[in-house]
């Protein structure tokens, strides 16, 4: 095994296993997959070809099944890939990779389901590590040192973690497949969302009010579950919110939010603050949403169909102290003046018939900046002061990708967000590790606490890896 854990045989593997996924959801008989590997399909390989290419990439070849680039086909190994491309494609002569002699070879091209410039799959034969290429363009002009480079198979083995949890499944009619609305990928369609999304963010929901409330002063009154022999505190926060506050709040019944809401345990809370300086909100404040009034302007209706009933404006889901200014732009503020909005967790709008976003992408937003004393990181590892163009990465905002390093290796884009679940999760840790200290309404420190993510000895409790 080389130093840079390239395993060509465990990616051989994942490989076949994702084409036979893709073989059987098409409806393919299962004994027609076919049995030839790309290096026997694509046989005789020049010499001057074989000579060029990295052993141990040969040596994957050798084992990956055929499922070779066809211009004529419709069918798609993934639905971020076509194929593995042909002999004649791999060192893709026309495009930037010639500048770099042999080193890169071009995997798998892309089905290009978001823009026509997406690359695919490039591996590296010098150092053995594979990468997602959304175009060349940011390959090029990037630091390669710092591309998102890794091991084939953990980009393969997350395709196929994506397979497993829901959010990327097959189907066998072609024409349900080509009724996206922007493209057809067949075998294969995407979901904004999963039943295991909602099942780790009510866990990690629960994990973290469990954290609270055994910490709580012994003369506070602790939450009520639905047991059916206490009489819960009127004054406090009652969960689920009902079904007429959801609606109130514009959130679809289907969506991750709706499903997140809905699925929440019973149980009466006597504290509001689930980290520090910020707080679960009343059903009042729920249903007055911030940016709910920007679905009434002009461009807004002009942008979106109007059948889109599902929140496309940036959802306060948990209130934070103090406001700062929006770091969502149009359409909520066409005319350009962007407003100050309530600080806190919010939930990123989606669109529905933009399949490819995920509905569990949150974002907080903090009432001051943070990240000039260089110790604060984005998601991808990037410290916020290294951003290309100073006052263009949101310091103010928390496990955020870095806006010119957000590229994880693996998707042809990535949300910039992170996901609820893991955001709940670190904060549920930094109670039950003491990070956070618990008072009678809940985590105590106030907002300011957060500034903890910009210093040497903390900063790695605020860092929430993509």
């Amino acid at each position: 095994m080389p130093l840079t854990g390239f395993d060509p045989q465990l990616s051989a593997q994942l490989h076949n296993q994702i084409l036979k996924r893709a073989w059987i959801g098409a409806g393919r008989d299962v004994a027609s997959i076919p049995s030839k590997t790309w290096w026997e399909e694509s046989s005789p390989i020049p010499f001057d070809l074989a000579s060029r290419l990295n052993l141990n990439l040969i040596r994957f070849l050798r084992s990956a099944k055929a499922a070779i680039f066809d211009p004529d086909s419709d069918f798609h190994l993934f639905y971020y890939l076509i194929a593995l491309h042909g002999k004649h494609e791999i060192f893709a002569p026309d495009s930037s990779l010639g500048s770099w002699g042999d080193r890169y070879v071009w995997l798998y091209p892309s089905t290009r389901t978001k823009s026509d410039e997406e690359v695919g799959i490039v591996f590296d034969q010098e150092t053995e590590l594979a990468s997602f290429v959304p175009d060349w363009e940011d390959m090029v002009w990037s630091d390669r040192e710092r591309w998102p480079w890794r091991p084939l198979q953990n980009i393969l083995q997350a395709y196929l973690d994506m397979i497993d949890e829901g959010k990327i499944t097959t189907v066998s009619d072609r024409r349900k497949a080509s009724m996206d609305r922007f493209f057809g990928v067949f075998p294969w369609e995407i979901h904004l969302h999963t039943p295991r999304d909602v099942e780790r963010a009510v866990s990690s929901f629960t994990r973290l009010l469990d954290a609270i409330e055994i910490r709580l002063p012994s003369n506070s009154t602790h939450s009520t579950h639905d047991c059916g022999h206490k009489q819960p505190n009127l004054e406090g926060i009652a969960l689920p919110y009902s079904e007429a506050v959801i609606e109130a709040s514009f959130i679809e019944a289907d969506s991750f939010l709706g499903c997140f809401l809905s699925a929440l345990p019973i149980r009466h809370l006597n504290f509001r603050y689930i980290a520090p300086g910020i707080r679960l909100q009343n059903p009042i404040e729920f249903m007055n949403q911030p940016l709910a009034d920007r679905r009434h302007n002009r461009l807004y209706l002009d942008l979106y169909s109007t059948d889109q009933t599902a929140p496309l404006f940036p959802l306060l889901l948990f209130r934070g102290e103090r406001e700062n200014k929006s770091p969502w732009t149009r359409p909520w503020f066409p005319d350009g003046k962007v407003e100050k909005v309530p600080s806190g967790l919010y939930i990123e709008p989606t669109d529905k018939y933009l399949n490819w976003e995920s509905g569990n992408q949150s974002r907080l937003l903090l009432p001051f900046s943070i990240g000039s004393n260089g110790f604060a990181r984005s998601s991808n590892g990037v410290p916020f002061k290294r951003a290309r163009f100073p006052g263009t990465d949101r310091p103010d905002q928390l496990y955020q990708e870095d806006l010119f390093n957000g590229y994880s290796g693996y998707l042809p884009w990535d949300s910039r967000s992170s996901y609820l679940h893991k955001v709940l999760e670190s904060w549920a840790e930094r109670v039950e590790m003491g990070d956070w200290q618990v008072g009678e309404d809940g985590v105590v420190g106030g907002i300011d606490k957060f500034k903890e993510a910009d210093t040497e000895e903390h900063w790695r409790e605020y860092f929430i890896p993509w």
